[in-house]
């Protein structure tokens, strides 16, 4: 059964995205990182490529002709996903598509939808059994 994990109060999403894929790279996992929208997985993977040199992080947007090579997908459409392994989930929606996923990460931010969102998906998985984690991101400042 998928195991999920929820982060919460997340002030930089971008930078507990690189955070998640960068330890799940450590360990070889594969990732999708499912984003709202090709122009928010254009402007992650910009970011991505601007992460420390030093922790190269190699991935591609999921449309790419050459994304079967790569560990770490930025998919924004159902029919972009193609591993099963780690599911970075960006949306404010339940990807319907989450069970095949062997570990879902949901992310929440600051913002009162965001959390309202956070709540719903969170009972959902709830009330149908998976195994939940929470981990409330320190706060900066």
């Amino acid at each position: 059964m998928t195991k999920v994990r929820f982060y919460t109060d997340i002030v930089d999403l971008s930078a507990m995205v690189s955070q998640l894929v960068m330890q799940a790279r450590s360990k070889q996992r594969k990732v999708t990182v499912y984003l709202p929208d090709a122009a928010q997985a254009q402007a992650l993977s910009q970011q991505l490529w601007a992460h420390d040199p030093v922790t190269f992080m190699p991935h591609v947007c999921a449309d790419a002709p050459h994304a079967a090579l790569t560990p770490v997908h930025l998919a924004w459409q159902p029919e972009q996903i193609t591993q099963d392994d780690i599911l970075i989930n960006c949306q404010p929606t339940l990807p319907r598509f989450f069970s095949r996923f062997r570990h879902v990460c949901e992310l929440i931010g600051q913002d009162e939808p965001d959390k309202v969102a956070g709540r719903q998906r969170w009972a959902f998985y709830r009330d149908r059994g998976y195994e939940i984690q929470h981990v409330t991101t320190p706060r900066r400042g």
